[in-house]
């Protein structure tokens, strides 16, 4: 039997560039195929610095509009266990209570010409953790996996506080497969 959750959880929240704020929040509810981990560690990523110093690409400018659909909860480079599993998410994710899981920080729609040719990476939608509205970021004592999140769990061999590095290393080994770089 799962533990009683809280009904509120302290987590950072960005309301704009330098204002970010340690606010009480509901705790999430997982609905159908969705997963609630409790964080452990949470990484700070470039993006994560940018969005706060408040560039461009975040906030918008005359040029285009801003990315960070604030207030959001901050965080895409994250692990945490498994404390609560929607309706069908632990078949559908194959997870268990108490695993420890890492999700790819970009949440695909599953829908967009990008995701149907498994380009998700590519999603025109392009929810990532932490800015989007739909994908609030595990900088919190608790994160919501969405339904169509690609979620991993972390073997316990690796130390919780090095599985945060999952995703900044797989966006590494992405780079170098898509630049080809090979030996010699």
């Amino acid at each position: 039997m799962p533990p009683t959750l809280p009904k509120s959880m302290r987590a950072i929240l960005c309301h704009a560039p330098e204002d970010y704020r340690l606010e009480d929040h509901p705790v999430p509810t997982p609905a159908q195929n969705e997963v609630l981990l409790r964080t452990h560690t949470v990484g700070i990523c470039a993006s994560d610095l940018k969005c706060y110093l408040g560039a461009p690409l975040f906030w918008g400018d005359a040029h285009r509009p801003g990315y960070c659909q604030a207030p959001v909860i901050p965080g895409h480079e994250f692990v945490g266990a498994v404390v609560a599993l929607g309706e069908g998410a632990a078949e559908r994710h194959n997870l268990a209570l108490g695993d420890q899981v890492v999700s790819e920080q970009i949440v695909p729609c599953q829908q967009c010409r990008y995701c149907r040719r498994g380009q998700y990476w590519m999603c025109q939608v392009h929810d990532i953790y932490g800015f989007r509205q739909a994908t609030f970021g595990a900088m919190a004592e608790y994160v919501l996996l969405p339904a169509n999140a690609l979620n991993y769990k972390v073997p316990a061999t690796i130390p919780t506080a090095h599985a945060a590095y999952i995703e900044p290393l797989a966006c590494g080994i992405h780079a170098v497969q898509r630049g080809q770089i090979e030996l010699d």
